[in-house]
């Protein structure tokens, strides 16, 4: 069994750029279909039910009908992975939404179909920023552990039987991110960072990332208005609609053999940024 503590809560806004000792290797992105797994029985209907009657939160009975699952999307990712004969140390699923079905999970398949026995776990609460926190993680376990090789899948899936502040996700969308003990990862992660703040913390992010000419590509996902990103190179735009998967789309679409790509986000409900540098000296 594996031990921690737990960790102590933060309460002062703090920058922190970390180099990582495992870097990108490969990431894959793929968008998903409605699904067919149903949540319209007995057992499902009573679990919403009981989920959300502590929270004046109405249960929608219009979408309890099929949906796509952590598990079935994990199982299309890491088939197309095609990771072979590479094991894997360490394996984390990073989601803003929950999932569809309680009775299923992604971390217990992971744990089965990577035959080697990694460590495996679920991280979420962290918003649209878990993908950045899972990165740091996994450099974090690799550091202490020794750990070669990690699997980080980031998750969204859009159906959502009760009713939520805000908008639900447009879609259904996983990325698979290998990472290796070669390779250049630095991740950077801030908390307590209101709209108000987000111009100077941009512009930090960016400085401790980036040279003043660098012609780095920069992406960045919904919650970064791009008119804040002063940068001379390109600037992409994350798809909105997709929270945590849609920035990291864009690096699968790039590719991590070119030059050096720096992903940044924010999300407004939570306060976090994350952002990272992927490849370079």
């Amino acid at each position: 069994m594996y031990r921690t503590a737990a960790p102590v809560p933060e309460t002062t806004r703090r920058s922190r750029l970390v180099r990582s000792p495992l870097g990108v290797a490969r990431v894959v992105h793929r968008k998903f279909d409605g699904g067919d797994r149903r949540i319209d029985d007995e057992f499902s209907q009573r679990h919403f039910a009981d989920l959300t009657k502590g929270y004046g939160v109405a249960v929608r009975p219009e979408v309890l009908v099929a949906g796509t699952t952590f598990t079935a999307m994990a199982q299309d990712l890491v088939a197309e992975l095609d990771l072979g004969d590479d094991l894997v140390d360490l394996a984390m699923v990073a989601h803003s939404t929950p999932d569809l079905d309680c009775r299923l999970s992604a971390a217990t398949y992971l744990s089965e179909e990577l035959t080697n026995g990694p460590l495996v776990f679920a991280l979420s609460d962290s918003g649209t920023c878990a993908p950045f926190t899972a990165l740091e993680l996994a450099g974090d376990y690799a550091r202490r552990h020794g750990y070669r090789r990690a699997l980080v899948l980031v998750l969204d899936q859009s159906t959502l039987p009760y009713e939520i502040d805000g908008t639900a996700p447009a879609g259904n969308a996983g990325v698979a991110i290998l990472l290796e003990d070669d390779g250049s990862l630095s991740v950077g992660h801030e908390i307590g960072v209101r709209s108000a703040d987000l111009p100077g913390a941009v512009d930090a992010a960016l400085g401790s990332l980036l040279g003043p000419d660098s012609a780095a590509t920069v992406v960045v996902g919904a919650g970064i208005d791009p008119e804040l990103v002063r940068h001379s190179g390109p600037v992409l735009v994350a798809e909105p609609g997709y929270p945590c998967t849609a920035a990291w789309s864009l690096l699968a679409a790039h590719g991590v053999d070119a030059d050096p790509v720096v992903l940044i986000d924010h999300d407004p409900s939570t306060g976090d940024l994350g952002y990272c540098v992927v490849g370079g000296p």
